[in-house]
């Protein structure tokens, strides 16, 4: 997932947060309509309102710090990915130049023992030739 993917997943995350809280302090509201006494009816819908209120702006802060957070994991996340590729890369690049090198060293030792078998066989053929 790439960093763009993971942005666009924590705003869609703290949009469906801020919905639902948005719908519970509604519900909350409409559940504490004003009840069956006259004694301070508007007073209660009112210190409901206010707390389903903060309760609400709570709710949205609480997303926007799970955001945040979670957006950091992610960078650190992406960085500690291109450290690991990186290394892997130049673990590799070594590991071909070895390769290489190594390769070079065989054909030469290889190249000198198929002259001395070739000069083995000079003195051979020249010792059975009368």
């Amino acid at each position: 997932m790439n960093e763009m993917d993971a942005n666009l997943k924590l705003r869609r995350l703290a949009a469906v947060l801020a919905a639902v809280a948005a719908i519970g302090g509604g519900a909350l509201l409409a559940g504490c309509g004003g009840g069956g006494d006259s004694t301070g009816g508007s007073s209660e819908v009112s210190t409901t309102v206010t707390n389903a209120q903060k309760e609400a702006e709570e709710g949205v802060e609480s997303a926007e710090k799970g955001i945040e957070e979670g957006k950091g994991t992610a960078e650190k996340g992406i960085e500690e990915g291109k450290k690991q590729a990186e290394k892997g890369l130049e673990e590799a690049k070594e590991k071909l130049e070895e390769s290489k090198g190594t390769s070079k060293k065989k054909i030469e030792e290889a190249k000198e023992k198929a002259e001395e078998a070739v000069e083995e066989a000079k003195k051979k053929a020249e010792e059975l030739l009368p």
